[in-house]
């Protein structure tokens, strides 16, 4: 093991102490109009800048939690790409089940960060990119396994002039209904088949970002990988956006039933303080009284998504009674953060 650290009491920013706050995808696709005012932008002090290593082309951040399941298997493909390219792989960990154990065991040539246990996956890529070196920082998490050749593909791409690049994320075939709604409710826009094209958005758990791009919006990760912040200052900038069907990553069990429930009120109420934060209240009442539409707008598109694809429709159509619990969840979260107001990663 490279390195072990723990980030408590980090005078870089840490992640500490934060709990009510995320969209881990991000992070989830509604966000993609968000729009925030310059005078929320935080300041971002030049000691958060990375230090870059000429030869590396590649860092990895892996955010993970709770992925004893899955670790072995994520870990073991990405060692085994490793090899003939210059690529780092960094693991942030705030695991209660052993997961951290497991790295520092068996894949000694990684870097293992501990974080601390009340994190939130963007804050755990956070952690990660700040410690990275590559020219090119790829994010996922431990509860994906990626193709053979992902390295490979990620580093083809990059030779074309886009910021970021997303890959396709597909599910496992032994997953269960839970699983199936959780892959539908996060990735249903990212299934395979799609074209490589131009896109406003990419799932950070399987994307790749020139570093040169990221230091230009230094001020939206002060507070963590928020990738739909990220990706609306890449639009405000002009910044290109990618998707590329060659990149692959298979998804693993990465929630329960009652947890992702609970995930999908806290993003939910994320997303809703965000919005809120600059709306008038006239506007915030308008989005407040439309707000049972939200479940039926977000399941509309996922459907579309699906049936669009042809693909996967049997297992939609099983899971569709758990995936409408999930959707009514973000509900009411994004009606509380309506309510409440200015996002939490705003505050001091």
């Amino acid at each position: 093991m490279r390195t072990l650290f723990n980030t408590k009491g980090r005078r870089d920013g840490g992640t500490e102490g934060r709990r009510d706050g995320g969209t881990e995808g991000q992070r989830d696709r509604a966000l993609i109009g968000l729009s925030v005012s310059p005078s929320l932008r935080p300041s971002v002090p030049p000691s958060l800048r990375p230090s870059v290593s000429p030869s590396l082309r590649l860092s990895v951040v892996i955010g993970s939690h709770n992925a004893r399941s899955s670790v072995r298997e994520c870990l073991g493909a990405l060692e085994s790409q490793r090899k003939g390219h210059d690529v780092e792989i960094i693991v942030i960990d705030n695991s209660t089940d052993g997961t951290a154990e497991i790295v520092s065991g068996e894949f000694p040539n990684l870097k293992l960060v501990k974080a601390p246990a009340s994190a939130l996956i963007p804050e755990l890529w956070g952690i990660g990119v700040k410690q990275s070196a590559g020219a090119l920082i790829a994010t996922t998490t431990s509860h994906f396994v990626p193709r053979p050749d992902w390295i490979e593909q990620i580093l083809l791409a990059h030779e074309a002039p886009h910021a970021g690049i997303g890959g396709a994320i597909e599910n496992d075939d032994s997953a269960g209904l839970v699983e199936w709604a959780v892959y539908f409710c996060r990735y249903s826009s990212f299934m395979l088949p799609f074209a490589e094209k131009t896109a406003p958005d990419i799932a950070a758990d399987n994307a790749s970002y020139k570093r040169s791009a990221l230091e230009r919006c230094q001020w939206a990760m002060q507070d963590g990988f928020w990738e739909v912040m990220i990706h609306a200052e890449f639009r405000k900038q002009e910044l290109s956006l990618s998707l590329n069907p060659a990149i692959v990553m298979t998804h693993k069990r990465s929630f329960s039933l009652p947890g992702f429930i609970g995930q999908r009120f806290r993003h939910g109420r994320q997303f809703g303080a965000a919005r809120a934060a600059g709306m008038s209240g006239r506007r915030r009442l308008v989005y407040i009284i439309l707000s049972p539409l939200i479940p039926l707008i977000f399941l509309s598109r996922i459907a579309r998504q699906v049936l669009s694809k042809r693909s996967r429709i049997g297992k939609f159509l099983l899971s569709l009674p758990i995936l409408t619990l999930f959707l009514l969840s973000w509900s009411v979260g994004e009606l509380s953060g309506y309510l409440k107001g200015r996002p939490t990663f705003w505050r001091k």
